[in-house]
């Protein structure tokens, strides 16, 4: 159950709820745009650092490109010289070293594996140590030259002005042609830039720039430290809490201002693919649980793989100051609004004390009081108007009720008049039943006894509910042709097909008279002729007798006389005339095969035109499935078989008219349950379709038992019995009496059809008595000693 709250609370709560939503989303807005426009700067921010690397980078390419080709223009620049001897270019590449410090060396092989290298001692440290240099040494020549079938490498140290101090050589394996660089540089055109490597001897991360030779027979190299382009990164983080890394293709660190702050591989990869689609990517990531402002960026460097920018900066030095600012606005608002609270409080008492007393009317209008209902007085016109209308709408619901009630009680005893309308025979039985079920369901309501000491109709709306199902109880009728209800005989259908035999009797005797006088024009004995003519025709008459009175089915049919039916039907006679003519196109189809005239027929038959096919048997079956009805289907809708409707044993009706019968009381379960009956009236369905079920599970349409039925469904079916056996305008059978009624109602109680303590209660309460004084016809009211079923 859903919680219900008071007013008064709620209007409050909707105050605060209210102004905590626009305070809310005043601050939220205000966060939101001047997150936006802390985002957009740093955007424009990282943005701008990137233009500055990309710059640099740029330039650093260009720069060193362009000492590649100056040295590239020098005549015998890739003369590699004997021991002992100077490079022609010597000082010139000195000067180069001297000033770029951040070349470490300038160096050229040729195809022959020759290699000349100059390497600048002071650029690191490191240089010094690794190559056991002098201490006074500024210069390192190294020199691969072919003696013999070894390779020997030559080191030559000299000083500052280019003295040698000492030298060595070592045999090597080192062969410049099998060099990344050079192969790099024999694959491209122009100064080619490698990928970042760490220098063997120095451990320190590097890139090579070099160019192959116009004829194709060396080239020309140097390698250069990172170091400036890491200490010019450094500089961009200037007053900035950031990181800064340079990639390549394979996202291996090229610089970086921190190596440990980067993000994972699938990242960059996520990132490259953006990149595909625009020139840049910026978001903000979570790196080491920390939230970051990420900007990803592709380099325009002349590298051989594409090399990328990525530059982070936490988002919490930008966005906590705003967040503050937030905050502080949040809670004077919030002290705003406890000061107005009381002022409210007191304020929408004026409205709660009106809305209280129409809560009360208005229960009085959900009890259905109309008659009690009050106007409330109130200064304030919304409340005297929903006042005004309270009490409108109570006056206008009363009137609306009775006009229903009225249209309602009205249709159905349309419908119940309609039903028995429709037959002769069924009477005034709709308009009987409910006589007879109220003044029983009043009295088992009201009785004392232990069986009926949970019934009890507490008011006018639940025995308008009964009194609605015993007037509703047989509506499918309305679908169940009148000739099937109606049937009288065992042969009639729309007519009495008797006549249809009797007349198939006359055509053939007489052909018998015809035979006897053509025998007698033969010249064979009259008398003998005359005596067989009367023997044949008595004995057709006899026949016809038999057929007409097992017509009646006012007695139970034994084997014998079926046989006996049988028997009569092997005769035959002779139809001259086309049988398909002036039928209807359904009598077509069933006629089957035109059998050509004259043709011999018998007298009786059950043909395959006889029987009209169920074609909604599959649906029918869906359902009695549905609805539980447990009422076997016959495959055919009708067989007006002559044979078969003559050997009905009992009464007139065949399978498939009582299967149809039957059929009435699926059809009210139908018709009623798909009625949206109102609350108060939600069992009319259930007590108005259980009048032909039996207390032990042999009834119909569902088989169900006592426990399954309630009262008023067990007293609809004692009543709908009682009426039936006792109405006196049906003309195919004589009126029963008082006592013969009640002593067949004690059978079928005893059968356990009808209940027995509502037997009882109808005996000894007198209604039987009172029922008949009303509905029954003097003649029919005879002593009844009530104490041997009692």
């Amino acid at each position: 159950m859903k919680s219900k709250f008071k007013i008064r609370p709620t209007i409050i709560s909707i105050f605060i709820f209210t102004a905590t939503i626009i305070i809310s989303t005043s601050l939220s807005l205000q966060y939101y745009f001047l997150q936006e426009f802390s985002v957009n700067a740093s955007e424009d921010k990282l943005i701008s650092i990137s233009q500055n690397i990309k710059s640099k980078v740029i330039s650093l390419d260009k720069n060193n490109k362009d000492i590649i080709n100056m040295l590239a223009f020098n005549d015998n620049i890739e003369m590699v010289p004997k021991p002992n001897q100077r490079h022609p270019h010597l000082k010139r590449i000195t000067n180069f070293l001297n000033t770029n410090m951040f070349i470490t060396s300038i160096y050229v092989g040729d195809k022959l594996d020759n290699f000349y290298q100059v390497v600048n001692l002071t650029v690191h440290h490191k240089v010094r140590g690794k190559y056991n240099a002098p201490i006074n040494a500024k210069w390192l020549i190294v020199k691969v030259l072919k003696k013999n079938n070894n390779h020997i490498k030559y080191f030559e140290f000299l000083d500052n002005d280019l003295l040698q101090i000492s030298q060595r050589n070592e045999i090597t394996k080192y062969r410049a042609t099998k060099r990344p660089w050079y192969k790099d540089a024999t694959n491209h055109i122009g100064v080619i830039k490698t990928a970042p490597y760490l220098f063997a001897l120095l451990k320190t991360k590097g890139v090579t720039y070099a160019k192959i030779s116009k004829n194709k027979q060396y080239v020309l190299g140097m390698d250069i430290f990172l170091i400036e382009l890491s200490t010019f990164l450094k500089s961009q983080l200037k007053n900035i809490d950031g990181d800064i890394h340079l990639l390549h293709t394979n996202n291996k660190i090229i610089v970086s201002t921190n190596k440990n702050l980067i993000l994972q591989k699938n990242d960059y990869i996520r990132m490259q693919n953006k990149l595909k689609l625009s020139t840049l990517h910026f978001e903000i990531k979570t790196i080491n649980g920390k939230e970051y402002f990420s900007y990803y960026s592709k380099l325009n460097s002349i590298s051989l793989e594409d090399e990328y920018i990525h530059i982070v900066m936490p988002t919490a030095p930008i966005l906590d100051k705003f967040k503050k600012k937030i905050i502080y606005s949040f809670i004077i608002a919030s002290l705003m609004l406890l000061i107005l609270i009381p002022l409210l409080i007191f304020t929408s008492k004026l409205l709660i004390q009106p809305i209280q007393k129409l809560m009360m009317e208005n229960q009085k209008i959900k009890n259905m009081d109309f008659k009690n209902i009050k106007l409330i007085k109130s200064n304030i016109k919304e409340i005297s108007d929903l006042s005004n209308s309270f009490y409108e709408l109570s006056n206008s619901i009363q009137e609306y009720e009775n006009d229903q009630k009225k249209l309602m009680d009205s249709f159905m005893e349309i419908i119940a008049s309609a039903i028995d309308a429709k037959s002769k025979y069924t009477g005034g039985h709709c308009e009987r039943v409910p006589i007879l079920t109220m003044l029983l369901v009043k009295e088992a309501s009201n009785s004392n006894d232990e069986v009926f000491k949970d019934f009890s109709l507490k008011n006018e709306k639940e025995i308008r509910e009964v009194s609605i199902a015993a007037w509703l109880h047989d509506c499918g009728k309305v679908t169940t042709p009148e000739y099937v209800v109606d049937k009288a005989t065992k042969l009639e259908t729309i007519y009495n097909r008797i006549h249809e035999i009797r007349t198939r009797f006359e055509v053939i005797h007489r052909d018998l008279y015809i035979t006897y006088l053509k025998n007698i024009i033969a010249g064979k004995n009259q008398n003998d002729e005359l005596k067989i003519l009367n023997e044949k025709q008595n004995q057709l008459k006899d026949d016809f007798a038999f057929l007409a009175n097992s017509n009646i089915g006012s007695e139970f049919m034994s084997d014998e006389n079926i046989n006996k039916i049988n028997e009569i039907a092997q005769q035959t006679w002779q139809r001259n005339f086309d049988n398909s003519l002036g039928i209807s196109r359904d009598e077509r189809e069933r006629l089957g095969e035109i059998i050509a005239v004259p043709a011999v027929e018998k007298l009786l038959d059950d043909k395959k035109s006889h029987i009209v096919q169920r074609d909604d048997l599959e649906e029918l079956k869906k359902v009695h499935k549905k609805h539980n009805f447990k009422i076997d289907i016959p495959t055919s809708q009708y067989d007006f078989g002559e044979i078969y409707n003559l050997s009905i044993k009992k009464g007139t009706l065949s399978n498939e008219e009582r299967y149809k019968i039957n059929e009435h009381i699926i059809m009210s379960i139908i018709m009623l349950e798909q009625l949206s009956f109102p609350k108060n009236l939600k069992r009319v369905p259930e007590y108005a379709t259980m009048h032909h079920e039996t207390l032990i599970g042999t009834g119909y349409p569902r088989r169900l038992s006592k426990e399954d039925m309630p009262i008023p469904s067990r007293i609809l079916a004692l009543a709908d019995v009682f009426e039936a056996l006792t109405a006196s305008d049906r003309p195919y059978k004589e009126a029963k009496t008082l006592s013969e009624s009640i002593k067949i109602l004690s059978f079928m109680v005893k059968d356990k059809h009808l209940d027995e303590d509502l037997f009882k209660l109808f005996l000894s309460s007198g209604i039987y008595k009172d029922y008949a004084q009303s509905c029954l016809n003097p003649s029919q009211i005879d002593e009844v000693d009530i104490s041997k079923y009692l």
